[in-house]
């Protein structure tokens, strides 16, 4: 992120929650900012069940769009096949270089609630509940989030101190 600034030339995908703080924050930052609330999506068209298909349209973005895609929370939201249909639609969106952020929450962070990942205050994140969404949570070890981004190089990851993980990968 601290690269994207510095360049000013960015283009992002902000995978949702949508959150005003985000916007600013990378509004300021980045030449261009996609938001696509993909919560939302999947809230809305799961009803009772799983999503369909038809949610992973609001994910047709051009191939090699992007130099950052943030998934937040979503991979804890989402079954296998469902997140590796996020994973193949990353790999196509992401440029060459282009980076893949994912936050997951760890044992200890399991909520029940959806939470938006806040950045303020010059790269601090905070977590806020979103209580008018509710979907599944699929705890995923370090080992299967890792193999699940597979068509990514691992970059880097660590853990908060909330228990919260970070994982970033390239696409090369």
């Amino acid at each position: 992120m601290e690269s994207l600034g510095e360049e000013g030339k960015g283009q992002i995908l902000d995978v949702g929650p949508i959150c005003g703080d985000n916007i600013d924050f990378f509004a300021r930052r980045v030449k261009r900012l996609c938001v696509c609330d993909m919560f939302f999506h999947l809230v809305k068209g799961s009803g009772s069940g799983a999503p369909s298909d038809q949610v992973w349209q609001h994910l047709d973005y051009p191939p090699e769009s992007f130099e950052g895609i943030l998934l937040w929370d979503l991979i804890d939201r989402l079954e296998d096949h469902d997140a590796e249909e996020v994973v193949k639609r990353c790999y196509s969106m992401a440029k060459p270089g282009g980076v893949v952020m994912i936050l997951a929450h760890g044992q200890q962070t399991s909520p029940k609630v959806v939470n938006s990942f806040v950045i303020i205050d010059d790269f601090r994140l905070y977590s806020r509940p979103q209580l008018h969404l509710e979907l599944p949570l699929y705890m995923r070890q370090n080992r299967e989030v890792m193999e699940m981004l597979a068509p990514f190089t691992p970059i880097t990851s660590f853990i908060y101190r909330n228990g919260t993980r970070e994982f970033l990968f390239r696409r090369f």
